[in-house]
């Protein structure tokens, strides 16, 4: 004998439709901080990556009285893992042709995303550093800027080797991440141009 009020009913349209309304605009509000953590999460990853570089460059220079010739030269010795030579934002993943400022995979298979400031011609012209092979102690000593990282505002976009000129880009915006000599890292203003930098800008 079937019980009187047993009846079940289900969600209605109406009611399905609003809740999935509500799902939508919380995913919408939620997607930017995700996505800016992420952002985030990535350059403090490569700020950690520079510093790296940084400790192995004194180390190299404590060994050997003088700066490395390539970033990837420091890889295996100094740097046990090539990844730290891969910036997180690099969308090649370092895997790319290079030259002696942005090497790629010129020296190491696994590519170098960072482009090492003492092999820019332009850099040696400002008097940053002496011309290779002798970079001598930099234009500011420990505060001279030896390696950059400019994927985080120039992701996506190509990065040629045109791009070295009297500037940090070509229409840069935005900041670039820049490992001073003694192996503090910095952001800087990428509409700066190169031959008005001073560590002030830091």
């Amino acid at each position: 004998m079937a019980r009187r009020g047993s009846a079940t009913t289900g969600f209605t349209l109406i009611e399905i439709l609003v809740v999935m309304a509500i799902i939508a605009i919380l995913v919408a509000l939620i997607f930017p901080v995700f996505t800016k953590a992420r952002a985030a999460a990535r350059q403090a990853s490569c700020m950690s990556n520079l510093r790296q570089i940084g400790m192995a460059m004194l180390m190299y220079r404590n060994d050997s009285g003088e700066l490395a010739p390539h970033l990837s030269s420091l890889h295996p010795t100094y740097i046990p893992s090539p990844e730290i030579l891969i910036c997180p934002d690099d969308p090649a993943e370092g895997c790319r042709d290079g030259d002696d400022y942005m090497e790629g995979d010129l020296y190491l298979s696994s590519g170098v995303s960072y482009t090492y400031i003492p092999n820019w011609k332009y850099a040696a012209t400002l008097s940053w550093w002496r011309p290779r092979p002798r970079y001598g102690p930099g234009k500011w000593e420990d505060s001279t800027p030896l390696a950059m990282c400019h994927w985080h505002w120039a992701a996506g976009k190509e990065w040629r080797k045109e791009l070295q000129i009297p500037s940090w880009g070509t229409d840069p915006k935005g900041w670039v991440l820049v490992l001073a000599a003694g192996g503090s890292v910095h952001k800087v203003r990428a509409e700066i141009p190169a031959d008005e930098f001073s560590p002030d800008c830091y």
